[in-house]
């Protein structure tokens, strides 16, 4: 009898659920719309970081690309080897010694400092040079006696910094010479001379010509003597 009872309410809590269900189908389906949503697993998506580009400006250690090499000839700078195609460079001048009236010509040979003095005492490299010629010089000695002598010069020459005097290069320079052939056939005897100049551009080619005033001093043997302020003009030239 229990077993009957209760297969009877059974039966009859079934028939009232369907009867309920039918009775609103809607919200039947969005429960079990909600009920399957909420078991839904959601993706994780992972972030992935931008490409990175190497530029210049992104890496200044980069260095940029080279330029295209020139689309034109480039001749190369050759050396003057002078007139004569010696390369080497001399200078040419004069000079009167006031006073006595001497006149006389020089020539000589220029070499560069081996040693660049000039960089040790506040100048450039080549500063410094060296000149060995002749010439020819005559007139009055101190006695008012005719002089001639053919001396041999050695000088030392010390350019300073150019335009430093009144927009001029200066220059001082001081030498021996040596009577070879004088006056009378004598030969010997010391003799020297030191001046002060500067280089003005008169547009010569062969560059600028140097303007120079100094003390001299000429002598052949023991007969003839002749010192005084001297005035010089020279020239340089390549060979």
């Amino acid at each position: 009898m229990k077993k009957a009872v209760c297969l009877a309410v059974t039966v009859l809590s079934l028939a009232i659920s369907i009867g309920v269900v039918c009775s609103n189908p809607v919200e039947a389906q969005n429960k079990l719309i909600r009920k399957t949503i909420t078991k839904v697993i959601q993706p994780e998506i992972s972030s992935v970081s931008a490409p990175t580009v190497t530029t210049v400006e992104a890496n200044p250690t980069l260095s940029p690309a080279p330029p295209p090499p020139p689309n034109y000839d480039v001749t190369p700078v050759t050396e003057d080897k002078g007139l004569l195609g010696w390369g080497q460079n001399i200078d040419l001048g004069g000079f009167i010694q006031a006073g006595n009236g001497v006149l006389g010509f020089r020539a000589n040979w220029l070499f560069a400092d081996p040693w660049q003095l000039g960089s040790k005492i506040g100048l450039s490299e080549d500063a410094v040079e060296y000149k060995v010629g002749t010439g020819l010089a005559f007139g009055s000695d101190l006695n008012n006696n005719a002089i001639n002598t053919i001396p041999l010069f050695a000088d030392a020459v010390v350019h300073l910094k150019e335009g430093s005097l009144f927009g001029q290069d200066p220059y001082v320079g001081a030498g021996l010479n040596y009577n070879l052939y004088g006056t009378d056939s004598n030969f010997g005897t010391w003799g020297g001379q030191f001046y002060g100049g500067v280089l003005v551009d008169f547009g010569f080619a062969s560059g600028k010509t140097g303007l120079e005033i100094g003390y001299s001093a000429l002598r052949v043997g023991d007969i003839r003597s002749a010192k005084g302020i001297s005035f010089s003009v020279r020239q340089p030239l390549r060979l």
